[in-house]
Formats: C-alpha cells, sequence, structure tokens
C-alpha cells in the first residue's frame, strides 16, 4: 500500500512539473521578439511572434534623427533592441517625458539611475498618452490588423 502512494506522489508530481514546463513554453511562444528590418526600402521595427513578422514602427525620413547622429536604420536597431530588453519587466518603463528641447518624446526609463532612453518623439498634434498607450497596444500584443506607428 505504501509503494502504491509513493509512487501516486511521484507521478503526480512529474506530471505536474511537466504542465507547468509547457505552459512556460507556450507562453514564451506568444512573446514577441523584436528586430530591426524593412518595409520596403523603410527601416522597420519588427515583431516576430509565433512566426509572423508584423511591422511596430516605421523609421520614415532619415534627417529625422539628424540631433542625435543617428540615421534611421540605427535608431530602429536601437528601439528593437530596448523593445525587446522591456519586455522582462512587461514594458511597465515605457514613459513619456520631455526632451531638452521641450518636446514630448516616447522613452524607456531606468528606475536605477533616472536616465529615460529615446525610443521616439511624439508626432506633432499627437497627444504624448495616447501616443505612449498606441505603442503599449502594439508591442504587448502585436496584431497584423494595426497599422504600424509612423516616425517621419
Amino acid at each position: 500500500m505504501k509503494i502504491l502512494s509513493l509512487t501516486s506522489i511521484v507521478t503526480a508530481t512529474v506530471i505536474s512539473f511537466l504542465n507547468l514546463s509547457i505552459s512556460n513554453l507556450s507562453a514564451k511562444a506568444q512573446t514577441p521578439n523584436f528586430f530591426c528590418g524593412r518595409i520596403g526600402a523603410t527601416p522597420a521595427t519588427i515583431a516576430n511572434k509565433q512566426g509572423k513578422n508584423i511591422p511596430i514602427i516605421l523609421w520614415g525620413a532619415n534627417n529625422y534623427f539628424a540631433q542625435s547622429g543617428e540615421d534611421a536604420l540605427t535608431r530602429c536597431t536601437r528601439v528593437s533592441g530596448i523593445l525587446s530588453t522591456q519586455q522582462r519587466n512587461r514594458y511597465r518603463n515605457i514613459t513619456v517625458s520631455i526632451s531638452k528641447n521641450g518636446q514630448p518624446i516616447i522613452c524607456a526609463a531606468n528606475p536605477h539611475n533616472g536616465s529615460c532612453r529615446l525610443l521616439y518623439q511624439v508626432p506633432h498634434g499627437q497627444n504624448p498618452q495616447q501616443a505612449k498607450q498606441e505603442l503599449l497596444r502594439r508591442v504587448a500584443n502585436p496584431q497584423s490588423n494595426l497599422p504600424p506607428i509612423t516616425i517621419h
């Protein structure tokens, strides 16, 4: 009788462990990976979710980043990396801030040192909080039916 109950306990433990491992793999499979690619000739931050490439941000004019010394492709690559890093904390550090020239920006805050890594400047005429929510909606659950955010 004791052998049977010990076997049942061990079997139940192994099954529970396997179920936990499978559910963790399933959750990871649904987590998008971000990379910089191209849509036509335009650099784009793209989410790969379950084998589908979904454009999140189109990086338009190269002169947009002239002040930072970065071209659109460089910014695309940097932002794609930042978004990948931000996944770990479920994008909680994506915030709205004000740039040195007084323009609203979307950035990834570093809670340890108070810095904020620029993602992009909020397009003129757009509400900064709405712009942040639009980005979060696209990165947290990329969907091919949502148009990418276009940065000019």
